[in-house]
Protein backbone atom coordinates (compact mmCIF):
# COMPACT_ATOMS: atom_id res chain seq x y z
CA UNK A 1 0.00 0.00 0.00
CA UNK A 2 1.06 3.57 -0.64
CA UNK A 3 2.64 5.39 2.29
CA UNK A 4 -0.61 7.13 3.28
CA UNK A 5 1.16 9.80 5.33
CA UNK A 6 2.46 11.31 2.09
CA UNK A 7 -0.85 11.23 0.20
CA UNK A 8 -2.68 14.55 -0.03
CA UNK A 9 -6.45 13.98 -0.01
CA UNK A 10 -9.30 16.44 -0.66
CA UNK A 11 -12.68 15.39 0.78
CA UNK A 12 -15.66 17.22 -0.75
CA UNK A 13 -19.17 16.77 0.69
CA UNK A 14 -21.85 19.23 1.76
CA UNK A 15 -22.88 17.05 4.70
CA UNK A 16 -20.49 17.74 7.61
CA UNK A 17 -21.26 14.37 9.23
CA UNK A 18 -20.37 12.44 6.08
CA UNK A 19 -17.24 14.57 5.62
CA UNK A 20 -16.22 13.84 9.22
CA UNK A 21 -16.88 10.11 8.73
CA UNK A 22 -14.71 9.99 5.60
CA UNK A 23 -11.94 11.92 7.39
CA UNK A 24 -12.14 9.44 10.29
CA UNK A 25 -11.86 6.53 7.84
CA UNK A 26 -8.84 8.15 6.20
CA UNK A 27 -7.16 8.81 9.53
CA UNK A 28 -7.74 5.19 10.56
CA UNK A 29 -5.71 4.22 7.49
CA UNK A 30 -2.97 6.68 8.53
CA UNK A 31 -3.71 9.40 6.00
CA UNK A 32 -2.56 12.63 7.62
CA UNK A 33 -2.73 15.29 4.89
CA UNK A 34 -6.51 15.75 4.55
CA UNK A 35 -8.25 18.91 3.33
CA UNK A 36 -12.01 19.43 3.35
CA UNK A 37 -14.46 21.41 1.22
CA UNK A 38 -18.25 21.82 1.52
CA UNK A 39 -18.94 21.86 -2.23
CA UNK A 40 -17.31 21.85 -5.64
CA UNK A 41 -16.87 25.61 -5.73
CA UNK A 42 -14.83 25.61 -2.52
CA UNK A 43 -12.96 22.53 -3.74
CA UNK A 44 -11.90 24.48 -6.84
CA UNK A 45 -10.42 27.13 -4.54
CA UNK A 46 -8.55 24.43 -2.60
CA UNK A 47 -7.21 23.04 -5.91
CA UNK A 48 -5.65 26.44 -6.65
CA UNK A 49 -3.88 26.41 -3.27
CA UNK A 50 -2.45 22.89 -3.29
CA UNK A 51 -1.88 19.80 -5.43
CA UNK A 52 -3.80 16.70 -4.30
CA UNK A 53 -3.06 13.03 -4.92
CA UNK A 54 -6.70 11.96 -4.48
CA UNK A 55 -10.09 13.68 -4.44
CA UNK A 56 -13.13 12.08 -2.80
CA UNK A 57 -16.33 13.90 -3.72
CA UNK A 58 -20.06 13.68 -3.32
CA UNK A 59 -22.19 14.18 -6.44
CA UNK A 60 -25.20 16.09 -5.10
CA UNK A 61 -24.06 19.38 -3.52
CA UNK A 62 -25.21 23.00 -3.71
CA UNK A 63 -23.32 25.69 -5.65
CA UNK A 64 -21.24 23.21 -7.67
CA UNK A 65 -21.94 19.49 -7.71
CA UNK A 66 -19.47 16.63 -7.93
CA UNK A 67 -19.93 16.11 -11.67
CA UNK A 68 -19.14 19.78 -12.37
CA UNK A 69 -16.08 19.43 -10.11
CA UNK A 70 -14.98 16.30 -11.99
CA UNK A 71 -15.42 18.14 -15.31
CA UNK A 72 -13.41 21.10 -13.98
CA UNK A 73 -10.61 18.72 -12.97
CA UNK A 74 -10.58 16.77 -16.25
CA UNK A 75 -10.59 20.03 -18.26
CA UNK A 76 -7.83 21.54 -16.10
CA UNK A 77 -4.07 21.81 -16.48
CA UNK A 78 -2.02 18.69 -17.24
CA UNK A 79 -1.19 18.21 -13.54
CA UNK A 80 -4.79 18.66 -12.44
CA UNK A 81 -6.52 16.53 -15.08
CA UNK A 82 -4.58 13.42 -14.05
CA UNK A 83 -5.65 13.65 -10.38
CA UNK A 84 -7.55 10.53 -9.30
CA UNK A 85 -11.16 11.32 -8.37
CA UNK A 86 -13.58 9.02 -6.55
CA UNK A 87 -17.29 9.72 -6.27
CA UNK A 88 -18.93 8.75 -2.96
CA UNK A 89 -22.61 9.46 -3.51
CA UNK A 90 -26.17 8.36 -2.82
CA UNK A 91 -26.85 8.24 -6.56
CA UNK A 92 -26.97 4.70 -7.87
CA UNK A 93 -28.65 5.66 -11.13
CA UNK A 94 -27.01 3.80 -14.03
CA UNK A 95 -27.05 7.00 -16.13
CA UNK A 96 -25.06 8.84 -13.45
CA UNK A 97 -22.50 6.05 -13.25
CA UNK A 98 -22.11 6.03 -17.06
CA UNK A 99 -21.78 9.84 -17.10
CA UNK A 100 -19.11 9.73 -14.40
CA UNK A 101 -17.28 7.01 -16.34
CA UNK A 102 -17.32 9.16 -19.48
CA UNK A 103 -15.53 11.86 -17.46
CA UNK A 104 -12.93 9.29 -16.37
CA UNK A 105 -13.94 8.88 -12.74
CA UNK A 106 -11.46 6.62 -10.97
CA UNK A 107 -13.92 5.08 -8.53
CA UNK A 108 -17.62 5.19 -7.68
CA UNK A 109 -19.04 4.19 -4.28
CA UNK A 110 -22.73 4.37 -3.44
CA UNK A 111 -23.86 5.53 0.02
CA UNK A 112 -24.40 3.99 2.47
CA UNK A 113 -20.94 2.48 2.26
CA UNK A 114 -18.79 0.09 4.25
CA UNK A 115 -15.45 1.30 5.61
CA UNK A 116 -13.60 -1.62 4.06
CA UNK A 117 -15.14 -0.82 0.66
CA UNK A 118 -13.90 2.79 0.82
CA UNK A 119 -10.40 1.73 1.90
CA UNK A 120 -10.19 -1.04 -0.71
CA UNK A 121 -11.27 1.33 -3.49
CA UNK A 122 -8.80 4.01 -2.35
CA UNK A 123 -6.04 1.40 -2.35
CA UNK A 124 -7.07 0.27 -5.84
CA UNK A 125 -7.06 3.86 -7.14
CA UNK A 126 -3.72 4.80 -5.56
CA UNK A 127 -2.06 1.50 -6.51
CA UNK A 128 -3.37 0.48 -9.93
CA UNK A 129 -2.18 -2.92 -11.13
Amino acid sequence: MTENKNVRVLVVDDNPKIRALIVTILKSAEFTDITQAENGKIACERLKEKKFDLILTDWMMPEMDGLALLQHIRNGSEDLKETPVMMITASDRPDDIVTAAKWKINGYIVKPFKVRTVLAKINQVLNPT
